[in-house]
């Protein structure tokens, strides 16, 4: 079964951050309260792709292999 979530439902979560693409500072996602675990995202401004840790906000870079 799929899950889904309201507008109103993330709107009562606690914001934890707004990671940062270290390449341009353009912010990447919403991080909640609660999250653990990675995330892979692609900034929208300049195409880079960055690992998010959801625990610590720490975000880094992903380069590719040469």
């Amino acid at each position: 079964m799929e899950k889904t979530i309201t507008r109103s439902e993330i709107g009562q979560m606690r914001l934890k951050g707004k990671p940062k693409c270290p390449a341009c500072g353009n912010a990447l996602s919403f991080v909640y309260e609660g999250s653990t675990g990675f995330s892979a995202v692609k900034c929208k401004r300049c195409r880079r792709e960055s690992l998010i840790n959801t625990e610590t906000l720490e975000v880094i870079l992903i380069e590719k292999a040469s």
